[in-house]
């Protein structure tokens, strides 16, 4: 009986432990995840002109979106501004600033926001603007496929870019079904090859 009450503590607890491990930052990607970085485009320095980034929401909610970012020199001085717009109500769900020291060169910068809710397969338009003038040549510049992705365009400097979608990520926290699966199976051929293993030498 005490056996059989341990083995049953023990599949609760993995279950539980891969149910915690489970919700994590899903991300969904805009652009084609196939073209090979070293053939993206840069927007050059961003600056108070911005760019517009429409694209459509996978998930029900949005927590938070990341963009390829890339740093000329120093941004340290460097303040960007964003809002997201509800393009289906026109209303604005997400604003607010963020400093450029945050951004790296070449890496995902993020932007969370608090969480928006009734997303799926609603438009939505990312504006992103600087605080530097024209022709300044310090700042920050976002990275974008030469390709328009269905469902999305871009604009730099007030021009619209026919053929372009930046390296944009949606993140929304949540269970992932896929994730849980895959710890428990990991898991569990881990359990079975131990026992396994202590069989052989036993």
């Amino acid at each position: 009986m005490k056996k059989k009450l341990k083995k049953l503590m023990g599949v609760i607890i993995l279950v539980a432990a891969a149910f915690l491990y489970a919700h994590i930052a899903k991300v969904h990607n805009i652009y084609n995840t196939e073209i090979d970085p070293s053939e993206y485009g840069n927007t050059g320095i961003l600056t108070d002109l911005g760019v517009k980034q429409e694209f459509v929401c996978a998930e029900e909610h949005l927590d938070g979106i990341r963009i390829k970012s890339t740093v000329t020199e120093s941004a340290e001085q460097i303040l960007l501004s964003y809002s997201l717009k509800n393009l289906s109500t026109g209303e604005v769900a997400a604003s607010g600033e963020a400093e450029g020291k945050e951004v790296k060169n070449s890496k995902f910068f993020e932007i969370p926001f608090e969480r928006i809710e009734n997303c799926k397969d609603k438009r939505f338009e990312l504006t992103v603007v600087s605080n530097v003038p024209m022709g300044t040549a310090i700042g920050i510049g976002f990275a974008y496929e030469k390709n328009r992705e269905e469902y999305t365009s871009l604009e730099v400097a007030g021009e619209e870019v026919e053929d372009g979608t930046l390296i944009l990520k949606t993140v929304t926290n949540r269970f992932d079904f896929e994730t849980f699966c895959v710890f428990l199976v990991f898991a569990l051929y881990v359990i079975l090859f131990m026992r396994f293993l202590y069989r052989l030498f036993k």
